[in-house]
C-alpha cells in the first residue's frame, strides 16, 4: 500500500493518457467522494443514478485534490480550463477501481478473494466461507451486508458492496494485517456500477436469480447480465461455483464450460442413488432432514464425505455446498472442511430463532418472492399448529414483486399479517394495496401498516404450537419512513411480544 505515487505511474496502470504538465504530481490518496478528500488526492468523479460525481471536480480541487478524473458529460457541462488539473476519460467508474487498486498495491492479488453474487444467499454463503476458512487456520476477511471484518478489525457497512476505492482500501488493510483470504458479497448494483473493477477473484459463487431490483435493472435479462459480469475472464481467475438448480444458474454454467463447477442437491427420496449423470460436479445426497438440522453426504471432484449441518432449509444446504465447493477450488482439503460444518453459529437475521416457551418465532431477511418461499418451505415440516407469516415490501423499490410476495406467502403459510417494511417516501397503505392485489380470494390475512403492532399481535395472539415467521428486515436495526430512520429491530420487538404472552 503506497503512501504516495507519482501521477504518471498511477495513470499508466489504467491505460489513461498522461498529460505531461501533470505527470510528476504526487498523489497521496484515490477517492470517489468529493466531500472527504485528503490533501493531494486523486479524485475520480463517477456518474451515479441521480448525480454525476464528475460535476464536482472544481470543488474537489478547491478542497485539496491534486487532480480530478471525470467523464465526458461532466467535462462538457463544466468545461475545465487549460490550467485545471483535470483528466477526461470514457469510463470513470472503471477507472476508480483500477486506480485505487494500483495505489494500494493491487491487494486482491495478495490474498484469495472469493466473490459471492445472487439474489438470495450472499450473506449466508460468505459467512459459511469465513467460518470454515477461519476454523481451518486461514486468516479470513468478510466483506458484505452485515459489515466488514477480519481479525482485529470491524468496520460498519453502508452497502452490500462498498464503493470501489473503499473496497480496495479495506483489502489493502486486510493484507497488511496478514489476512490470507477474503469472502465478499458482490451485489448486482456493484457489478453494474463497476465497483469491482480492478479486483481479481480467485473464486466466485452464483447462488440464484429471482425477481428483485428491477427498479434499477429494468428487466431480468439485464439483471442476469449484471450478475454474470463477476464471471468474466478479466475478473475471475479461478473456479466458478454455480447453483445448477436455478434456471439462470444453469445458463451461466453452460456459458462458462470447464471454468464452472455445478451444484445440485439430490432429493432425499433418492438418497441411496448416486446420479452419475446429474450435470453437476458438487452434490449433496443421502439427505436426512430433522428439526435440529440436516445430515448427508457431500460429493466433490476432490472426494466425498459425510456432514452434519445445524441449518434448516434446502436453500441453506445449497449455500453450504457452494461455500465448501469454492474453498475446495481454492485448495482447502475436504475432510477438515466437513469437520467444522456442525459448529457454524448462523447469521444474524437469517432464520434466527427468538426464544419462546410454547411457540416458534423466527426472524428472516427474506424480502423477495423466492426468498420468502424458501423460508416458509424450510419451516413447514416442523410446524405443529399454524404457520403465520408477517411480511411487507419496501417502498421506492421494485413494485412488480409485491403481488408475487403475496402469492408466495399465501401458498405456503396458513395466515398472513401484511405490514410495512421500509416505506421510505411511499404511502404505506398504497404499498399494502399492491401486495394484497396478489392474494387469492379467501386468503386468511390481516393488514396492519404499523410493523411493531403487526409483530406484537402475531406473536401474542399465536396459539401454542404455532410458528411465526417475521420476514423482510432480518438483521436491520432501523426502519426508514419518509426520509427518517427510526430505531427498529424485528428481533427486539418479537422478544418483547414473547415476554407478554
Amino acid at each position: 500500500m503506497a503512501a504516495s505515487m507519482r501521477l504518471h505511474h498511477l495513470l499508466k496502470t489504467a491505460a489513461i493518457p498522461i498529460p505531461l504538465s501533470m505527470a510528476d504530481l504526487e498523489i497521496r490518496a484515490v477517492s470517489g467522494d468529493s466531500r472527504r478528500l485528503p490533501p493531494a488526492a486523486l479524485f475520480v468523479g463517477v456518474p451515479g443514478t441521480h448525480v454525476d460525481g464528475g460535476e464536482y471536480w472544481s470543488s474537489s480541487l478547491a478542497g485539496g485534490a491534486a487532480v480530478a478524473v471525470v467523464g465526458p458529460q461532466a467535462a462538457r457541462k463544466h468545461p475545465p480550463g487549460p490550467e485545471d488539473p483535470v483528466v477526461v476519460v470514457d469510463d470513470p467508474a472503471a477507472c476508480l477501481g483500477r486506480l485505487a487498486s494500483a495505489f494500494h498495491g493491487h491487494p486482491s492479488r495478495h490474498l484469495q478473494l472469493v466473490g459471492v453474487t445472487g439474489t438470495n444467499g450472499k450473506t449466508t454463503t460468505t459467512h459459511w466461507i469465513e467460518h470454515l476458512s477461519t476454523a481451518m487456520g486461514t486468516s479470513t476477511a468478510l466483506l458484505g451486508t452485515l459489515g466488514n471484518r477480519w481479525p482485529g478489525t470491524v468496520i460498519k457497512a453502508g452497502h452490500t458492496t462498498a464503493p470501489a476505492d473503499v473496497v480496495q482500501g479495506h483489502l489493502a488493510q486486510a493484507v497488511a494485517d496478514g489476512v490470507q483470504r477474503a469472502a465478499m458479497e458482490v451485489s448486482s448494483h456493484a457489478l453494474a456500477q463497476q465497483r469491482v473493477a480492478g479486483l481479481v477473484f480467485a473464486g466466485a459463487v452464483f447462488t440464484n436469480l429471482s425477481q428483485d431490483h428491477l427498479d434499477f435493472h429494468g428487466d431480468m435479462a439485464s439483471y442476469f447480465q449484471a450478475k454474470a459480469r463477476l464471471f468474466a475472464a478479466d475478473t475471475l481467475h479461478g473456479q466458478a461455483v454455480i447453483n445448477c438448480e436455478d434456471p439462470y444458474g444453469r445458463r451461466l454454467y453452460q456459458q462458462l464450460g470447464s471454468k464452472a463447477w455445478g451444484c445440485r442437491l439430490v432429493d432425499p427420496r433418492q438418497r441411496h442413488r448416486y446420479p452419475s449423470n446429474s450435470g453437476a460436479e458438487l452434490l449433496m445426497c443421502d439427505l436426512v432432514m430433522g428439526a435440529r438440522g440436516v445430515e448427508g453426504r457431500l460429493v466433490s471432484p476432490m472426494g466425498e464425505g459425510r456432514f452434519r449441518s445445524p441449518m434448516l432449509g434446502r436453500f441453506n444446504l445449497m449455500n453450504l455446498l457452494q461455500a465448501v465447493g469454492v474453498l475446495l477450488a481454492c485448495g482447502a482439503p475436504l475432510p477438515p472442511l466437513l469437520e467444522h460444518v456442525p459448529h457454524f453459529g448462523g447469521v444474524p437475521g437469517r432464520m434466527e430463532s427468538i426464544a419462546a416457551p410454547d411457540i416458534t418465532v423466527v426472524v428472516d431477511y427474506a424480502h423477495t418472492p423466492d426468498g420468502l418461499a424458501n423460508a416458509l418451505q424450510a419451516l413447514r415440516p416442523f410446524v405443529v399448529g399454524r404457520l403465520i407469516c408477517v411480511f411487507g415490501c419496501g417502498g421506492d423499490r421494485d413494485r412488480g414483486k409485491r403481488p408475487l410476495m403475496a402469492a408466495a406467502a399465501a401458498e405456503l403459510a396458513d395466515e398472513l399479517v401484511i405490514t410495512s417494511d421500509n416505506p421510505r417516501t411511499e404511502d404505506p397503505q398504497g404499498i399494502l394495496d399492491e401486495i394484497c392485489a396478489g392474494l387469492p380470494t379467501g386468503t386468511p390475512h390481516r393488514r396492519e401498516p404499523d410493523r411493531g403492532l403487526a409483530i406484537h399481535k402475531a406473536v401474542v395472539q399465536a396459539a401454542a404450537g404455532d410458528t411465526v415467521l417475521i420476514a423482510g428486515k432480518g438483521h436491520e436495526t432501523v426502519q426508514i419512513m419518509a426520509h427518517e430512520q427510526r430505531s427498529f429491530d424485528d428481533r427486539r420487538v418479537a422478544a418483547a411480544a414473547v415476554a407478554e404472552r
